[in-house]
Order: C-alpha cells, then sequence, then structure tokens
C-alpha cells in the first residue's frame, strides 16, 4: 500500500486500508474542502471496517456480500452524523473494498475509487465508476477519448455521507489463477495511460510497483492525492 498528497494537494483526503487478518482491503477518497475530505474518507473507512470486525466470517462466503452492504450503510450513517456534529455538511467520499477468502474476492463500492483484476497484462475492472460521465459513456452520448478531459469528469451520481441512502455496487468473484489486485483512488487511475498503469503494476516485486505507481502519477502532474494497493492473493 501506498499513498501520497500529489503535487498539487495540501492535504491528503485518501484513506487507505490493509488488514490481512480480515482479509479485507479499504480506499477511500474524500471530498469537501479543508480538512473535510479527510476526516470524511477516514469516519468511513474506520466504520466500515468496524462493521467487518464485528459481523466476523460467515460461515458461507455468499454472505460477504450482505456483510460488507451494511458495512457501507454504516459508513453513509457515520459520516453523515460526523458531518452534523463538526458543521461541515456537504463533505463526503468515495470507498471501495475488497475481502478475499478462498479464492473469492467480495467488492462493495461507491463512487470512483477502483479495483480490478490485472491478468496477463490486462486489466479486467471489477467496478464501475459511479460518476455523470461514466452514464454518458454507457448511454452512447459521450465518447471514452473524450470522457477523459469532460469537465464533469469527477461529478459523482453518488457518495457516502452526502445522501441519506446509498447503493453500493456489489461484486463476488472467483480469482483467476495468477491474477493481482489492484486498488486506486482517482489520482492514480485518472493522471496514469491504463498502459502504463499496467506496465509498473505487473512487477514482480509489489512494493517497487506501488511505489513506482505513486512516482510515476506525480510525474504526470499528481494533480491529486494519490493511492494505490496491490494484492497477490
Amino acid at each position: 500500500m501506498e499513498t501520497d498528497v500529489g503535487r498539487e494537494r495540501q492535504n491528503n483526503e485518501d484513506t487507505a486500508r490493509v488488514l490481512p487478518e480480515l482479509g479485507l482491503f479499504v480506499v477511500a477518497d474524500g471530498m469537501g474542502g479543508h480538512v473535510a475530505g479527510e476526516i470524511a474518507s477516514r469516519v468511513a473507512a474506520e466504520n466500515f471496517i468496524n462493521v467487518v470486525r464485528e459481523r466476523g466470517t460467515s460461515r458461507l462466503i455468499r454472505d460477504e456480500a450482505t456483510i460488507l452492504g451494511e458495512a457501507i450503510i454504516a459508513a453513509n450513517r457515520a459520516v453523515i452524523r460526523e458531518a452534523e456534529a463538526q458543521q461541515l455538511l456537504g463533505m463526503g467520499t468515495t470507498l471501495t473494498a475488497v475481502r478475499i477468502r478462498s479464492r473469492t474476492t467480495t467488492v462493495a463500492h461507491v463512487g470512483d475509487t477502483r479495483a480490478g483484476f490485472l491478468i496477463e497484462g490486462k486489466l479486467r475492472p471489477l467496478t464501475k465508476d459511479q460518476t455523470v460521465v461514466a452514464l454518458m459513456i454507457e448511454s452512447g452520448t459521450l465518447s471514452a477519448e473524450d470522457a477523459h478531459d469532460h469537465p464533469e469528469k469527477h461529478m459523482l451520481t453518488q457518495a457516502i455521507g452526502t445522501q441519506n441512502e446509498v447503493e453500493p455496487e456489489i461484486v463476488q468473484e472467483r480469482i483467476p489463477r495468477g491474477a493481482r489486485i489492484i486498488m486506486s483512488s482517482d489520482g492514480l487511475h485518472d493522471a496514469v495511460p491504463e498502459s502504463e498503469l499496467i506496465e509498473l503494476a505487473s512487477n514482480l516485486d509489489i512494493d517497487t510497483a506501488a511505489r513506482d505507481l505513486i512516482r510515476l502519477a506525480n510525474e504526470h502532474g499528481g494533480p491529486d492525492n494519490i493511492t494505490v494497493i496491490l494484492i497477490d492473493p
């Protein structure tokens, strides 16, 4: 796991957590200005993790989807409460979580942080960006090539803490043989072209790969906070 403030921001509003004992990995990218984003991402990640820890390990792997969904809902409520308590209304965060059990990964996702499989030099997404631009691409009104420079590319359709109810994307898949899992905030995947990201992320040494990805995002301008988690299941 590596995280960095980038070259243009004063604070790091990303939160990342790695909990091998739970098989749990979390990336959250806060928003709201000043300290609000930092608080939102931290509160969301901590409350999400607490719910997963309290629920323990389910007997059936398919029940992990329910647990992670409940954890997202709890995180959303916690951020709303914190915003009200600190009078930081409007603060929010994305959150993407991966839990691994017995060669199966369960992903819970809100916003535009990402998770995906790296397999044989290709990146297969496990999440879909919940943004206005992603909806435009899906509807055919915007090309993927034009999306990168679109003025609304960071406008989220939902985020934790900004609305009373969220509908997390939940995905459960068997982990392909030889796959590596990558999780990132948009400070990485928006700054680094996919081909370069895949090349560096595939480095056999996982720690070197993570550091090199942070370095490359900064070389591309580092316009946002940068976070990456690489996992060899």
